[in-house]
């Protein structure tokens, strides 16, 4: 049996921060979604947000849904992250919790937000243009995908936890999500 913690929100929430430390506290498997980006981009180039063409984004959901599927079978506990938006998601949300309910094993969701002012911020911070991991790093681009896509709608599933990534460390949130794995899947 295999669980799976989602991070989701809009870009520079905190999602890849929070889940590097939550990994470290819970010992679970770092499946965070821009590791996709390059194969992705090896077949479609031209793709880019804040509109990338569907069959980019098809792309993404397969690869993804692949590597967890993998994970579960495997019966590594994983943290996964995405930019959640909406109903183009919602088809690829069912399918990675069926992924590890279908083997025994629970989801919980974490929804990480913060104001629009503090992504901004946040979105050209040294750190995170350094990773290099495709990430939005312009404030400008970030501003056309939050207009683009409604990145602060809520996942269609009932146990979501919420955190304010604003009002908090990244490690504190990490402890405050650990705390709750523990308790409602057992770990």
């Amino acid at each position: 049996m295999s669980n799976l913690v989602v991070l989701y929100g809009p870009p520079a929430a905190g999602k890849t921060t929070i889940g590097r430390d939550l990994a470290a506290l819970t010992g679970f498997r770092f499946f965070f979604n821009h590791l996709t980006v390059p194969a992705a981009k090896a077949i479609f180039p031209e793709a880019h947000q804040p509109y990338p063409d569907e069959r980019y984004t098809q792309l993404l959901h397969k690869l993804r849904l692949d590597c967890l599927n993998v994970a579960a079978e495997a019966g590594f506990d994983t943290i996964f992250t995405i930019a959640y938006s909406g109903a183009r998601d919602d088809m690829f949300m069912q399918e990675i919790v069926d992924t590890f309910i279908s083997r025994g094993g629970q989801v919980q969701f974490v929804e990480l937000h913060a104001p629009t002012n503090v992504l901004l911020d946040r979105v050209a911070n040294k750190d995170r243009v350094e990773l290099k991991l495709h990430k939005v790093t312009n404030p400008t681009h970030l501003r056309e995908i939050l207009d683009g896509h409604n990145m602060f709608e809520s996942v269609k599933f009932d146990n979501i936890l919420r955190i304010d990534t604003s009002s908090q460390s990244p490690a504190e949130s990490a402890h405050i999500i650990a705390a709750v794995v523990y308790k409602d899947i057992g770990k």
